[in-house]
């Protein structure tokens, strides 16, 4: 399955380390959503960790590498 908007905007903050803390100041969502919508990007990357998720997306080309 494609990625959200929303879940691509996640992606790009995990990739740059971002907490999710961080992530639902920065696109006015609570943390709660940022970690629903993270374990939605995990399942549809077939990942178990923000660490796999980064790889995998800069792998597949959804996100640049963050470094």
């Amino acid at each position: 399955d494609a990625l959200t908007e929303k879940e691509q905007q996640i992606l790009q903050r995990i990739a740059h380390g971002s907490s999710n803390k961080q992530i639902a100041r920065e696109i006015f969502v609570s943390e709660g959503t940022v970690k629903f919508h993270s374990n939605s990007i995990y399942g549809k990357l077939g990942v178990a960790s923000r660490t796999e998720a980064v790889k995998v997306a800069i792998a597949r080309g959804l996100i640049r590498n963050p470094g």
